[in-house]
């Protein structure tokens, strides 16, 4: 679409929007925002007559060369933004693993991936937003204008006002992505295995997989054209990317000799993909993918959620029942079936920052409170330098120049409904004990006391009055309302009654109370 026809449908949305938010706040009446999806595990649930609906704000501008960047509403998602900058030649510095996630979501929420150690959360990569403000003010946050505007509301859930416009930052585009794996056989020496790697200009995106307390895999990718590949590297099938993290442990496994799993002595010389043809005999060969799928590849299952879901319905995993459930196993299927069956009050879906003098703390905690779940970890920036140090009480001030490890802690809790919660308080004191926190996006459990002797009160609301974003929930207030919603589901009927909403596009109602 033109970009002035684009701009012109644009202004008319912003308009009624700022229309609908002047009129709340005029009333004195607290609302929500309402962006017809989620990839949130919280269980949000909306009134029609106390919402901004802002679901038709998927609009995305023409990538601009010049300035290496892109505009777009916040309604836009992570797959429908990628391939619209990757056929321009561009890809957007950060993109979040999930297809649905969308550029709003991924600002308010505080995302990242495999390379947010060199660019930071996706939030620091949105060098500009438009934001209607709690009174109805329409206003320009960027770099240079409103920069504590522009800091503070990347990652506080949209309670600074509603995100209209996003401007994101862009690096050039290669075909594929040649993935280096390196097995571990000690796992808590990850950590110092990625602060090497990230010194290492030629790596691109570092992760690792914990499969349990004796296993890890740790991942360098690398983006490349396809006539610089690696002639020993496989190009995955999609069926191969659907699996990712099963495909990795059968390339594993079908490579494996007994020096491939590496002590704390070797691993110093092979933390950085090696060069084209090498023939070093600890080395397991690379696996290529196209660019687009290894930004989506733990997509399909929600990380390793489908292969959960086959367990907990106790149906067994073999090629007809995989291409079966295979339809149905994208993220944003998934989230839908969460919300609607329940499950989420079953299965652990939590991510922590921990800074590096803790973290391996954490991640033993982790594997002996939950010792059948797997682990996803990822290098981060140092808090101060991804601006949000402030956030946070006086203790975490003193690791504020450390670097941030994201620990995605994902697998099956308690049935008991308060056993299940008693873990996952667990897991967010234990880690606020070590410097760290969780990610908002997912279920909180912290009590009002707990979460503001974590997260410093006195410097958000001292900008919250700034830009007059009083007469919105706070933080607290929002997943407070969230967690105060719950109901145990039968879970078969979740998943038919999601299988039916898929397949008759309903997906947009399913937060929408009647």
């Amino acid at each position: 679409m033109d970009a002035n026809k684009l701009l012109q449908e644009h202004e008319e949305a912003l308009k009624r929007i700022q229309s609908q938010v002047t009129r709340f706040h005029n009333e004195k009446k607290h609302f929500r925002v309402y962006h017809g999806s989620t990839s949130s595990t919280r269980p949000l649930v909306f009134t029609k007559d106390a919402i901004v609906d802002t679901s038709d704000m998927h609009r995305i501008f023409p990538v601009d060369s010049a300035s290496q960047t892109v505009k777009a509403e916040p309604n836009v998602p992570m797959d429908v933004l990628a391939a619209h900058c990757i056929s321009a030649g561009w890809v957007p510095k950060i993109v979040m693993e999930f297809k649905g996630i969308t550029c709003g979501g991924g600002f308010s929420g505080m995302s990242g991936e495999s390379n947010m150690y060199r660019y930071g959360l996706f939030q620091n990569t949105v060098s500009e937003i438009e934001i209607v403000l709690g009174d109805g003010t329409v206003e320009i946050a960027n770099r240079e204008r409103h920069t504590d505007l522009l800091h503070e509301a990347g990652g506080s859930l949209g309670t600074f006002g509603i995100i209209t416009l996003v401007t994101i930052e862009l690096i050039p585009a290669k075909s594929h992505v040649q993935v280096q794996i390196l097995p571990i056989s000690e796992p808590l020496t990850v950590p110092s295995i990625f602060e090497e790697a990230t010194t290492d200009p030629e790596i691109d995106y570092i992760d690792g997989i914990y499969f349990n307390r004796a296993s890890a895999v740790v991942m360098f990718g690398k983006m490349i054209d396809y006539n610089q590949r690696d002639t020993r590297a496989p190009l995955l099938t999609t069926k191969q990317v659907h699996w990712f993290a099963d495909t990795i442990e059968a390339h594993l496994k079908k490579h494996h000799n007994p020096i491939s799993l590496l002590t704390n002595s070797e691993t110093k010389s092979t933390t950085a993909p090696k060069p084209t043809g090498s023939t070093r005999p600890t080395e397991v060969p690379p696996v290529l993918m196209t660019l687009t799928d290894y930004l989506f590849r733990y997509d399909h299952g929600a990380f390793w959620g489908g292969k959960l879901a086959f367990k907990h319905f106790h149906v067994p995993q073999n090629r007809l029942t995989r291409a079966i459930a295979d339809p149905f196993l994208d993220s944003r299927t998934c989230y839908h079936a969460l919300h609607k069956t329940g499950l989420a009050d079953e299965y652990v879906v939590q991510d922590f920052g921990i800074p590096a003098s803790t973290v391996t703390q954490f991640i033993e905690y982790v594997s002996e409170n939950m010792p059948e779940c797997q682990i996803f970890l990822c290098p981060l920036k140092p808090a101060q330098e991804i601006h949000i140090d402030k956030r946070f009480n006086a203790a975490v001030a003193n690791v504020k120049d450390q670097r941030i490890f994201g620990v995605g802690v994902y697998g099956r809790g308690p049935r008991d409904h308060e056993k299940f919660v008693e873990l996952n308080r667990k897991l967010e004191l234990r880690a606020s004990m070590l410097l760290g926190a969780k990610l908002l996006y997912a279920r909180t459990y912290y009590t009002e006391e707990e979460f503001w002797t974590i997260y410093r009160r006195d410097h958000y609301d001292e900008i919250r009055r700034k830009y007059r974003a009083e007469g919105l929930p706070n933080v607290y207030d929002k997943l407070k309302a969230d967690m105060n919603y719950w109901r145990k589901k039968r879970a078969v009927r979740g998943i038919l009654e999601t299988m039916w909403d898929v397949k008759v596009a309903k997906r947009r109602e399913y937060l929408m109370k009647k």
